[in-house]
C-alpha cells in the first residue's frame, strides 16, 4: 500500500494524479502512450467479440450488451480524460500553488481545515481501492469458482451436466467456450487479466473525478473560513486582498474541472440511463443466478459512481455559493470604500454558477440524479412492453 501514501503538500489528489500516471495522462510526455494498450485491450477483448460474435440467446444478449455499454463508460471516459490532460497538468500546477500559498499566507485555523479535509479525502480514497479490489476479485473468481464446482459435480455424477460459467459474455473470436474446457481456460487467463483492468480503469476515472472536485469545494470551504477569520480579527485591510486573490484561484481551479470533466459526465449521463434500462430487464426477464448476482455488481458500481458526481457536482455548487453569503454576514458595509469595492467583486464572482456539468447542457446535482432515475424507468417500461 506504499503506493496509496499520503504525499505533500496537502490539499493536492496526490493518489489521483499517481493512478493517472500509470495511463499516461499525467507525468511526463514520453509516458502517454501508456494508454495504447489499455486501449487496445479494451477493443480486442470487449468491443469486437461483443459486437461481432453475437450471442446464444436474449439472455446473454441483454448481459453482453449491458457489460458492453459498462466497460464503454469505463475506458472511453478514461480516454477522454487522457485528450484533457494538458488542462489536467495545469490544474495539478494550480492546486499545487494554492495550496502552497495557503499554508505561507493564511491563519492557522485555515491551514488546520486544510490539512484535516485532507487527510479525510485521502483515508475516503484509501478505502474506495480497497473496497473496489474485493469487489473485482469476487467478480473475477467467482465464475471460475462456479465452474469447477460444476466441474466436481459432473465427476461424482455421470448425468450430471457441465456448465461453464463465463466471466464476461461473449463470443470470443469463435471459441467454444461455453463447451470446451480447453477454450473454457484459454478465455479464462485473456479475460482474468482484462476484468482487472475493467476495475482499475475505472475506479481511476471515479476517483479522479471525485478528487478533484472535492478538492475545489475545499478550497471555497477555505475562502469562507478565511473571511470569517478575517471578520473575528477585524483585518481586512491586511487580508482583503488575498482573499480576493484566494477566490479568483478556487473558481479557476473549478473551471478547469468543469472543462475536464464536462464530456466524461456527458457519456456518463447517457450510458447511465442504457447501462441502468439494460440491467432492469435482464433482472425482469431472468431468474436468480450467478449472472445475476454479477450483473447486480456493476449494476452497484454504476450506481454508486453516478451518485458520486451528482453528490459532489452539488457540494461544489453550494460552497461555491455560500462565499458570497458570507461576505454578506461580514459586516462588509462597515467596512471602507476601497475594501467595499473588493468584498463586492467577490459578491459578483461568487453569484456565477459553479459546478461540474455534463458537456455543459447541465449541472450535475441530486436534482438531476431524479431526472436520471424517472428517465431510466421510462426507457424501461418500453423495453419490458416489447419482451
Amino acid at each position: 500500500m506504499n503506493f496509496l501514501r499520503q504525499e505533500q503538500p496537502a490539499g493536492m489528489p496526490h493518489i489521483s494524479i499517481k493512478l493517472l500516471q500509470l495511463f499516461g495522462v499525467t507525468g511526463p510526455p514520453e509516458e502517454r502512450f501508456r494508454i495504447l494498450p489499455v486501449m487496445l485491450a479494451y477493443f480486442f477483448f470487449i468491443v469486437v467479440p461483443k459486437c461481432f460474435f453475437g450471442y446464444p440467446d436474449l439472455e446473454i444478449t441483454i448481459i453482453g450488451t449491458a457489460e458492453l455499454i459498462f466497460q464503454s463508460n469505463t475506458f472511453c471516459g478514461m480516454f477522454w480524460l487522457f485528450l484533457n490532460r494538458h488542462k489536467l497538468a495545469q490544474f495539478i500546477t494550480q492546486v499545487r500553488n494554492f495550496s502552497l500559498t495557503v499554508f505561507r499566507e493564511s491563519p492557522l485555523a485555515v491551514v488546520q481545515h486544510l490539512t484535516t479535509q485532507h487527510d479525510f479525502i485521502h483515508k475516503i480514497t484509501r478505502i474506495y481501492c480497497i473496497v473496489v479490489m474485493f469487489a473485482a476479485h469476487f467478480y473475477v473468481l467467482t465464475p471460475l469458482l462456479s465452474t469447477f464446482y460444476a466441474f466436481y459435480g459432473m465427476v461424482r455424477n455421470d448425468n450430471a451436466t457441465m456448465h461453464y460459467t463465463l466471466q464476461m459474455e461473449e463470443n470470443f473470436y469463435g471459441l467454444q467456450t461455453r463447451t470446451t474446457t480447453s477454450h473454457y481456460l484459454l478465455f479464462g487467463m485473456i479475460m482474468t487479466p482484462t476484468i482487472y483492468l475493467c476495475a482499475f480503469t475505472g475506479t481511476v476515472k471515479i476517483l479522479s473525478i471525485c478528487n478533484i472536485t472535492m478538492y475545489c469545494t475545499l478550497y471555497f470551504q477555505l475562502v469562507q473560513l478565511k473571511l470569517r477569520t478575517v471578520t473575528e480579527d477585524n483585518t481586512f485591510r491586511q487580508e482583503v486582498k488575498s482573499i480576493v486573490v484566494m477566490h479568483q484561484d478556487a473558481l479557476n481551479c473549478a473551471s478547469l474541472v468543469e472543462s475536464i470533466t464536462s464530456l466524461v459526465l456527458l457519456q456518463q449521463l447517457v450510458l447511465c440511463v442504457m447501462i441502468w434500462s439494460s440491467m432492469l430487464l435482464y433482472f425482469t426477464v431472468s431468474g436468480f443466478d450467478l449472472n445475476f448476482i454479477n450483473l447486480l455488481v456493476l449494476f452497484a458500481f454504476d450506481t454508486t459512481e453516478t451518485i458520486a458526481y451528482c453528490y459532489f457536482g452539488e457540494q461544489l455548487s453550494n460552497e461555491s455559493a455560500r462565499v458570497a453569503h458570507t461576505v454578506y454576514e461580514s459586516g462588509w458595509e462597515t467596512q471602507t470604500p476601497d475594501i467595499q469595492k473588493d468584498l463586492q467583486l467577490i459578491i459578483a464572482r461568487a453569484q456565477r454558477p459553479v459546478g461540474i456539468t455534463a458537456g455543459k447542457f447541465c449541472y450535475m446535482n441530486m436534482e438531476q440524479l431524479g431526472i436520471i432515475v424517472k428517465t431510466t424507468y421510462s426507457i424501461y417500461v418500453i423495453l419490458r412492453d416489447q419482451f
